[in-house]
């Protein structure tokens, strides 16, 4: 398991701790982030690579993977036990997502983010733009090879998030066999509204969840 937090404006520490440790162990540090934004990560999928991602200085999202199959033997392209940044499998048209620089050195990255944004993952990735919308992207995981799938961007169809919301994603089974994909955010600060839409495509419907005073 990996613990992540922002040790100053542009300083993640990275510790690390596995099943009957005693305690975290300091593993990393990353340079030249935004501390303000959040951190995501997918790490329950098949096989034995784990991602990151991070907000740099420009407000740019980027995606890092890391493969510890210490019994694979490492190359240029694929290294072990070392976080690389994901780079660019093809070039994107139509998606936000746009290049900014040359394609054959490029990452896969999301640029005009809000600086303050949450990130997640369930299914899809999910980021705060910098007109405060919350954007879905579906990503194609596969280490060195991990893309963007442009078709399947979505913006979530309801009212722009509170400038650096908090940002809660997850799936759910709905009542007609399949599941629903359900994002939480502020819209107003002392709210908390839900927006539903199907897994694969469909309308985005609102709820308003009441919070009780404590």
């Amino acid at each position: 398991m990996h613990l992540w937090y922002a040790s100053d404006n542009t300083t993640f520490k990275q510790y690390g701790w596995r099943y009957g440790d005693d305690e975290w162990d300091y593993q990393e540090e990353w340079n030249d982030l935004n501390g303000h934004a959040g951190v995501g990560c997918y790490s329950w999928g098949e096989g034995t690579v784990t991602y990151a991602m991070f907000v740099d200085l420009k407000n740019t999202v980027n995606f890092y993977w890391k493969d510890t199959n210490s019994n694979m033997t490492a190359t240029d392209d694929h290294p072990i036990n070392e976080w690389t940044n994901c780079k660019l499998a093809f070039i994107p048209t139509h998606h936000p997502a746009t290049l900014t620089h040359n394609p054959f050195t490029a990452s896969v990255s999301i640029p005009n983010v809000n600086p303050a944004t949450s990130l997640g993952y369930t299914n899809y990735f999910y980021a705060q733009m910098a007109s405060n919308e919350i954007m879905g992207y579906n990503i194609s995981w596969n280490a060195e090879n991990t893309s963007i799938v442009s078709r399947d961007t979505f913006t979530i169809g309801g009212d722009p998030g509170l400038p650096g919301t908090h940002l809660s994603v997850t799936a759910l089974p709905n009542q007609s066999g399949g599941d629903d994909i359900n994002v939480f955010y502020q819209t107003v600060g002392d709210d908390v509204t839900e927006y539903t839409r199907d897994l694969e495509v469909g309308q985005w419907s609102k709820v308003n969840i009441l919070i009780p005073d404590m």
